[in-house]
């Protein structure tokens, strides 16, 4: 009993389930709920990094991640920017110390954009592998953002044809 009130007045409420929505927050959930081994379902989006503690060699990668950072199996990675450097320093933290590590970083295209890019490296095997999963999202940066609302304000002033919006529910 606490102030006079019975300790049932003090019971915390049930926790709310979250849905996490974000696939590096999906891939770690997996990875916790399978007992820290490999990660099943993120194919496409992954890269199994052989020895992330020495040579830092590619040992599969997804398809999205090829075509995306040009990526591929065999490959060792590179001190260099962005990316990589994301990925090697992810990477070193797993072979101090056999944890997932969850990373942020943004690359700028060749053709004006901005690529931000979010991810979580996976121990497995004892910290001999890393699962790295990769997902991204392109913005256009600041000169192509401008470019592109020029475009658009001239063709509105041009008085270009507008085409009829089609209604989805027809």
């Amino acid at each position: 009993m606490r102030h006079g009130l019975p300790d049932s007045a003090f019971e915390l409420p049930p926790r709310f389930q979250l849905v996490e929505r974000r696939m590096s927050g999906q891939a770690l959930d997996a990875w916790l709920a399978g007992g820290g081994g490999l990660v099943a379902g993120f194919d496409n989006h992954m890269i199994l990094v052989d020895e992330p503690g020495g040579s830092q060699r590619i040992d599969r990668v997804g398809a999205a991640v090829t075509r995306q950072f040009g990526l591929c199996q065999g490959q060792m990675l590179q001190r260099t920017t962005g990316l990589a450097e994301e990925l090697c320093a992810a990477c070193d933290l797993i072979a101090l110390h056999a944890a997932p590590v969850p990373f942020e970083t943004s690359l700028v295209t060749v053709a004006a954009a901005i690529v931000l890019v979010r991810g979580v490296a996976l121990p497995i095997d004892d910290g001999r592998f890393a699962q790295i999963v990769l997902n991204w999202r392109e913005v256009l940066n600041r000169a192509a953002t401008v470019r592109l609302r020029r475009e658009l304000a001239m063709a509105l002033r041009e008085g270009r044809p507008v085409q009829a919006k089609i209604d989805p529910f027809q």
